[in-house]
């Protein structure tokens, strides 16, 4: 069962008793030099809204579909790709629609099939990383959550504002594909995927 990790604030309020803020040092196991007489902060931690919780399709679609779309029914084995993908981006904190990205990127590359065999020179794994091309070693691209974290992380570096622009753009700056344009038709399935998933 999937279980999105709700984030958290943090808010700085002033202790108005100095001693308080000593003492809980202590308890941590923190040198603390004698109380001062000045106000100082304390962090508490206040839960804040769950990002994962009551998504819309249109909110998973941001910038529209591009094309015509493709669908087909995911076996038990690519069901549990797309959950490891979709665990990876809630566990890094990232937005709904990273996990679109990643999964429309991962079924135009390999339909979620963790491709554990060399295809195409040596592209490997859910997103067909090449190891010649700096993504990892053979052992770690086909580790789909390995895979999942070198291509989100990918995504943020080179595609920074990727929520705001047309998927398929997003996914082709990251993946470099000789064919970038195919990534737009998964965005319909990644999008139910991930709303499916995210709901569980």
């Amino acid at each position: 069962m999937f279980v999105s990790t709700a984030l958290c604030c943090a808010i700085a309020v002033l202790a108005a008793n100095s001693a308080t803020v000593v003492a809980a040092a202590a308890r941590a196991g923190l040198e603390v030099p004698a109380p001062v007489a000045v106000p100082v902060l304390r962090v508490l931690e206040i839960a804040c809204p769950d990002r994962y919780a009551d998504l819309t399709l249109a909110q998973l679609l941001p910038t529209g579909v591009h094309g015509r779309q493709q669908r087909f029914v995911p076996n038990a084995e690519q069901l549990h790709n797309a959950r490891r993908i979709v665990d990876v981006v809630a566990r890094r904190g990232m937005p709904p629609y990273a996990a679109v990205v990643a999964l429309a990127t991962a079924l135009q590359e390999s339909t979620l099939r963790n491709l554990t065999v060399a295809v195409d020179y040596d592209s490997l794994g859910l997103f067909q990383q090449r190891p010649s091309a700096g993504w990892g070693t053979p052992e770690q691209l086909i580790d789909p959550v390995y895979a999942t974290e070198a291509f989100l992380a990918a995504l943020e570096h080179k595609v920074p504002n990727y929520s705001s622009v047309p998927l398929w753009e997003a996914a082709q700056a990251t993946q470099v594909s000789a064919f970038p344009v195919e990534y737009a038709k998964w965005q319909e399935q990644a999008a139910h995927l991930t709303l499916a998933l995210l709901a569980e």
